[in-house]
């Protein structure tokens, strides 16, 4: 029996769930052990397994897998198991990665091109369609991998965005590679494929449906070093589970801030709030934060963000002028710098390091040993107290010019 015909044969196990297939392919060592095994040896080896999970791994038939690879082959479908060199690492590393992923269009390298989710709802405002299209660009202009759903709204926006810009975009869908849903984004779907790839964890012909939803929204933060939420009016909402998924995941992740009160914004200011994710008014605070994983590393993000060099021809003196030299006025005092009452250790820090004349976010993030959301996060929360200032990566005392 074939590797991958043993691969395709338990990712067919449905009634298994994502977990329980991973679990029990990580105990048992490769998926031909598992297709080996009885009921006994399936017991003893994986105690979470139920009775009517043992019966399904003892039926042996691989009619369906052997269909499925057929007509993968005829289509250009592109299976990839969990054992290849190309599975991405960070996929790999989550705890339900998936058994196979079904590939179209062009697969690129994300352990070396690292990616970055884009998702937001699908009744998205034309400021959430606009701010997820710029994200997108953005992200491709400096060498990522912009990650969505292919849903309508945000997502179809930042795909968008990817592709105006000439980068590579990945859509993963709920059903198979070959089903475009929603229909309305088939024209998108072509254009993904042309210079990126639609992927999914269901074979050929699968129609979507909700619990498929949840399920590809741990491949998209799973995928990705972030995932960034441009618009979530729900607790419910899609955009709200792949960020659930990329905290499980130990995974950064960013929220865009909308205004007082607005609907489709009201999760996005919560998860800030709640400092589960940091605030991005910026992608280029994106582009900053992981360039060293970029190819280039941070050259890469020096060169994307080098303003042109202005040349000018100095003026001229007809002749030198002699001046006595003046005495220079004696520097004023500077205060002295008192701590804000009310703050906790870590806010304590990142304002005592500030005053001691350190602006750049970066440093900061090196020098207090906090993740970076969570650093951001509580600059904003100081910034919004009174106690910061913040203009683009640099933050100052308040008042402070």
């Amino acid at each position: 029996m074939s590797s991958l015909l043993s691969y395709v044969w338990l990712s067919l196990k449905r009634g298994l769930g994502n977990y329980l297939r991973a679990e029990v392919l990580r105990r048992m060592g490769s998926p031909e052990a598992v297709y080996a095994a009885d009921s006994t040896m399936l017991a003893q080896s994986c105690p979470s397994l139920r009775r009517q999970h043992i019966e399904l791994l003892c039926d042996k038939s691989t009619d369906e897998a052997e269909q499925v690879i057929t007509q993968c082959a005829r289509e250009d479908i592109r299976i990839l198991p969990v054992s290849d060199a190309a599975y991405p690492d960070r996929l790999r590393q989550i705890e339900d990665p998936p058994v196979v992923l079904y590939i179209r269009g062009r697969w690129p390298d994300f352990d070396t091109m690292p990616g970055i989710a884009v998702v937001g709802t699908r009744q998205a405002t034309s400021y959430g369609v606009q701010v997820a299209g710029t994200i997108g660009a953005e992200l491709a202009k400096a060498g990522f991998v912009t990650v969505s759903g292919m849903a309508l709204g945000n997502d179809a926006a930042a795909h968008r965005g990817a592709l105006r810009a000439g980068g590579l975009t990945v859509a993963v869908l709920a059903g198979g590679p070959d089903v475009c849903y929603p229909p309305q984004n088939r024209a998108l779907m072509g254009d993904i494929l042309l210079s990126g790839a639609v992927i999914s964890e269901y074979p050929p012909g699968t129609e979507p449906d909700g619990l498929n939803y949840k399920s590809r929204n741990r491949i998209i933060s799973g995928l990705c070093v972030a995932t960034v939420i441009v618009e979530a009016g729900s607790a419910r909402s899609g955009a709200l589970i792949t960020a659930r998924h990329a905290l499980d995941q130990s995974r950064d992740v960013y929220a865009v801030p909308g205004a007082m009160g607005a609907p489709q914004s009201r999760e996005c200011n919560a998860l800030i709030e709640r400092c589960e994710a940091a605030l991005l008014n910026d992608p280029r605070a994106l582009v900053r934060e992981y360039a060293s994983l970029l190819p280039g590393g941070a050259a890469a993000f020096h060169a994307y963000t080098r303003p042109p060099v202005a040349r000018t021809v100095p003026k001229q003196r007809t002749a030198p002028e002699r001046r006595t030299p003046a005495k220079p006025a004696p520097a004023p005092e500077k205060p002295a710098f008192a701590m804000p009452e009310g703050l906790d250790e870590n806010e304590q820090k990142i304002v005592r390091l500030v005053a001691e004349g350190m602006h750049s976010l970066e440093e900061l993030v090196e020098c207090c040993g906090l993740p970076a959301p969570r650093l951001m996060c509580m600059v904003t929360t100081l910034e919004m107290e009174g106690v910061l200032e913040r203009d683009a990566a640099n933050v100052r005392l308040a008042g402070q010019e």
